[in-house]
């Protein structure tokens, strides 16, 4: 009965840990410049360095993209920042919308941290506040699993080894033939 309950035991942590790297796979596949990945309509971000007071680093969050006509002024978003030459995400306030014309994109003007307004388009915005999800738990096993080291040691290494076991399961039915 105990080795029973140990298989099974054995089992899901196994499941669960395949599905943990199966996620981080996918996200380390799926990133862009920026360090953004996007499943299923939602941009994936884990937060490198702290966004501002609200989201720490280490910290992951799922941001639903929104059309620009739910975004208004005074809303917090999150946006690429092309400007600088480092590739960023930013998370900043909207001082400002603006829509030329039916035909041209909405613009939006973001408030710096030192009072100025930088003008962005609508396309390089992520979404807002009221549509991200933030996970700082699920966020630190993820950004263990993607650093170097990490990656190694629990996704190369642990496969590593079980392939190996295989090899050597295949060759003991071998020889007992």
């Amino acid at each position: 009965m105990k080795k029973k309950v140990l298989k099974i035991v054995i089992g899901i942590v196994v499941c669960l840990y395949l599905i943990l790297i199966i996620f981080t796979t996918g996200f380390l596949l799926n990133r862009n410049d920026y360090g953004v990945s996007k499943f299923l309509g939602k941009s994936i971000l884990l937060v490198g360095d702290s966004l501002n007071e609200e989201y720490k680093k280490d910290t992951i969050l799922f941001i639903e993209s929104v059309s620009d006509e739910k975004i208004n002024e005074g809303d917090k978003v999150f946006f690429y920042d092309t400007y600088s030459t480092e590739h960023k995400i930013k998370y900043l306030e909207v001082a400002r919308k603006e829509k030329e014309t039916k035909d041209t994109e909405t613009a939006f003007y973001i408030k710096d941290k030192d009072g100025a307004n930088s003008k962005i388009s609508a396309q390089y915005i992520l979404g807002t506040k009221e549509s991200t999800h933030a996970y700082s738990f699920f966020g630190k096993i993820v950004s263990i699993f993607q650093s170097k080291w990490g990656f190694l040691f629990l996704v190369v290494f642990p496969l590593f080894v079980a392939f190996l076991y295989e090899i050597y399961a295949i060759y003991k039915e071998f020889k007992k033939k």
